[in-house]
């Protein structure tokens, strides 16, 4: 709880930044004042560390995004995750995130003929999480399912590289914060009991997400 309650107030400190970098970007370029705007869609899969009542596992799924290209070097995502994960054999983990990340160009090089953009990121997220178990060891009569909701803040970092014109691969890492009800899973021999804890609790997880997308949609384009 300690630690969690450390990374949030670091995240919350962050989170302004992306805003202060925007508020400073470069505008007044004629390449950047003629730059045409897209809105995109993709496909992502994302890996999840999550840590959770003194337990670390791993969850892996997939989803979808949108894209909004604000300036020719900040763009937002706005995503959808559906994340499974597997609680020691005993339970099943499911998430549902949605929510959306501020992305900021820092650095533009390019690798050979390749444009790249590298980003800080900030957002936040809302999170539908349901445990269930699995292994049919409940004679204690408790429920199999419990669910929740949950509120998260997130920052991180990334790369966007240009496969096409059009066409983009990106890759993110983002620590998350979620503030929500806790629900712990107890062993008690044989037994596998779900338990909603009492009070607010703050729960971490590292999230590794790979996307492609493809500019679909020219919102904007000043040269006409």
């Amino acid at each position: 709880m300690k630690n969690s309650l450390k990374i949030f107030t670091a995240l919350v400190l962050f989170l302004p930044h992306p805003l202060a970098v925007m508020a400073q970007e470069v505008n007044d370029t004629e390449e950047e004042d003629n730059s045409p705007r897209y809105i995109s869609f993709g496909a992502r899969s994302c890996t999840s560390i999550f840590f959770s009542n003194g337990k670390r596992y791993v969850g892996t799924g997939a989803g979808g995004q949108f894209g909004a290209q604000i300036t020719p070097h900040f763009n937002s995502h706005y995503f959808a995750d559906w994340i499974v994960s597997n609680i020691d054999n005993n339970a099943q983990r499911i998430d549902f995130h949605s929510g959306f990340s501020m992305m900021p160009a820092v650095l533009t090089p390019k690798i050979k003929s390749t444009p790249v953009s590298i980003f800080p990121l900030g957002g936040i997220c809302i999170d539908y999480t349901r445990f269930t178990i699995t292994t049919g060891k409940n004679s204690t009569g408790g429920p199999r399912k419990l669910d929740r909701y949950s509120f998260a803040v997130q920052a991180g970092a990334g790369a966007t590289f240009g496969v096409t014109p059009r066409l983009d691969f990106s890759v993110q890492g983002h620590y998350m914060v979620h503030i929500g009800t806790d629900i712990d899973m107890k062993l008690d021999g044989d037994n596998v009991t779900l338990i909603r804890e009492n009070g607010t609790n703050l729960e971490g997880h590292f999230v590794v997400a790979v996307s492609m997308d493809y500019k679909l949609i020219k919102i904007w384009n000043p040269k006409k």
